[in-house]
Formats: C-alpha cells, structure tokens, sequence
C-alpha cells in the first residue's frame, strides 16, 4: 500500500484498496444432495482475485452484468460481509479488524424496503436513524431538512408514511439516510435504477456537482447504466464473473481496447463511387443519406485519414464532412466477450 507520513498521522495514497480479494458462499444443498453427498461442498465464487485502488475524491463505477460481483464487493467494503480471502482496506483500516470505525467512514445508499420503517414517515426514519447514530436531536433536525430538500422530499412528502412513497421516493430517502453522517466515502449501489428520467438526472447533478465537486468526497457507483458511468465517473472497473476485467478512465478503456480509429466521412457523389471506394478503403459500414450521399465508416489502419481523404478526392468523391466515430462501452463489452444486452447502450 502507497503512502506516506505527515507528522505522526499515516496519510494513504488510496482511500480504498482491495488485494487479491476473494468470496465464496456456501449452495444450499437439496435432499438429494444431502443423502448422496452428506460430506461434500459446494460453494459459488462470487468474487476471485479482486484488486482495485480507488482515489480519494473520485467518482469511481463498478460496471458489470447482474451476478457480476458487483453488491458483494461493495457489501465487503461496508464490512457487511466478510472476504473468504485477500484483503480490502478503507482508509488503510482492514475490513475484518476495523469494521466498527469503517463504518463511521461509510455511507451506504441501498434501497432495500426492508430496511426501513414501513409505518413511519420518510423525516420519521431518519429521525430514528439520526439517534441511532448519536446525532444531537437540535443538529439532526437541520440536516435532514436539508437532505430532504436536496433530494426532492420536502414536505408534505417528507411527512408520508415510507409504505405509501412511489419507489422513486424510497430511492430518494435512501439516498438522504446514506448521506445523513456527512461520511468521507459514498457507497452506492444503482441509486439510479427505478426513477424516472427526471429524477435520475437530478441524482446524478447532486452526485457529480454537490458530492464530488463541491464537498469532494469519494463515491463508488454500482450501475449498470453504460451513460450513467460515462456521464459521472472518473475512472470505472469493468466486472465479470467475480473478475476485473478491465479499469481506467473511459477513455483509455476505449482506446485500449480499440485503438485503431474510425472515421465517419460524408461523400456527396458517394452512391456512384461506392464500388471503387471499397476496392481502396477499409470500409467498415455504409450509410444512405439523402440519395446519392454516402457517410462511410472507414478504419485507419495503416493509412492515416489524410491518405484515406485524398484516395477518395483521388477517384473524383466530394467530402463534405469528416468526423472521428467515438467508441462506445457497449463496444468494449463485446470486445470482452461480456454479455451486455441488459446494459443501456
């Protein structure tokens, strides 16, 4: 682990870090199991060989299919659930030695229902989780006003009971109760999911501007959302069964795992030229516009976009534009041979 001394205080490079970090559960066994197999076990893997360092005042994204390892990665930084092996250190504090000051580290923004007070109002349970916390009654008061506003429940919704809010109202209370001790670190797993495109995007502004830009604090984001993450985050990971994959910024993730460049060119008199064209470019797609246009994806490949502009004024083609074609997340997932069909692309 990275870091270094100020005083007598221990300041760490990373504010989290995980280690060759591993997770197995136990399968519940069946009858037949038990009496064929009374000795044997079975477990599933849901995380093998994670290793991840994190930024203090980063925005950093989980990305990964449902049953990628993503919950339990960030249950394991909650000190919710233990690692079978490795390790994983918040602030330098190990998850299986620390967990009690962890915790006060951590905000954890889940939406589980169950965790809250169904007869209770929406200010009601974060009153209770106030004291639970030992929040002085008079400086818990103004700060669940101001959490409530800023998410988008100020009365009378704040005064509702929890079991008639809409599922977008307990997504938004989960946000307030995981932000109610000011912690240094957010944990979120798909705050987004659920709400509708309104609320989302105002999530996301209050995550992005208030919580990393204005208070510089450190979010870890679950999602599933491929905008979401490259919209927010600074740098993501890339899970799949239990494995990182692949982590960077979106950019170097793109262009690591697509370097060759692709181009968009625009052909006036294209339709025409279209069979002479393929025979000297790298033609990876054509499109149609508007009669005899032509917009040509090409691949440099070798030739660089000037050479690939001049063959085409070369055989008499007008360009009328010509643009780099942005590579897309859904793209590197397949060049990962990851399954994204539930991913929004």
């Amino acid at each position: 682990m990275l870091s270094v001394m100020a005083g007598n205080k221990k300041l760490n490079h990373y504010c989290i870090e995980t280690h060759n970090l591993l997770k197995r559960f136990p399968l519940i066994k069946g009858y037949r199991d038990f009496l064929l197999h009374p000795l044997q076990k079975r477990e599933v893997v849901a995380l093998q060989g994670v290793n991840l360092q994190i930024k203090p005042g980063e925005l950093f994204g989980l990305l990964g299919t449902n049953g990628a390892g993503k919950t339990t990665l960030l249950k394991i930084l909650c000190t919710l659930v233990l690692p079978t092996s490795g390790r994983a250190l918040v602030q330098g504090l190990d998850v299986t030695q620390a967990g009690q000051q962890i915790r006060r580290l951590i905000g954890y923004v889940i939406s589980d229902e169950r965790s809250f007070y169904w007869r209770l109002t929406g200010r009601q349970n974060l009153q209770f989780f106030a004291q639970l916390n030992n929040i002085p009654k008079p400086i818990a008061a103004k700060k669940i006003k101001a959490l409530l506003d800023a998410v988008g429940l100020s009365s009378p919704d704040a005064d509702r009971l929890f079991k008639d809010y809409s599922t977008g109202m307990r997504k938004k209370l989960a946000i307030a109760r995981g932000l109610l001790t000011d912690p240094e670190i957010i944990i979120m797993d798909e705050p987004a999911n659920g709400l509708d495109p309104l609320a989302a995007n105002r999530l996301r502004t209050l995550i992005r501007e208030l919580l990393v830009d204005q208070e510089h604090k450190t979010v870890v984001l679950a999602t599933h959302d491929l905008h979401e993450a490259e919209t927010l985050c600074d740098r993501i990971a890339i899970l799949d069964q239990g494995q990182v994959k692949v982590t960077g910024t979106i950019a170097d993730i793109k262009k690591a795992n697509n370097p060759a460049k692709h181009y968009l060119i625009r052909v006036e008199n294209g339709d025409a030229l279209l069979n002479s064209l393929k025979e000297w470019l790298p033609i990876a797609a054509t499109k149609h516009v508007n009669g005899m246009a032509v917009e040509l994806e090409v691949t440099e490949q070798g030739k660089p976009i000037t050479d690939i502009i001049e063959i085409i004024i070369g055989v008499g083609g007008k360009v009328s534009a010509c643009y780099e074609k942005e590579t897309r997340l859904a793209e590197v997932f397949h060049n990962l041979n990851i399954e994204y069909s539930e991913f929004w692309s």
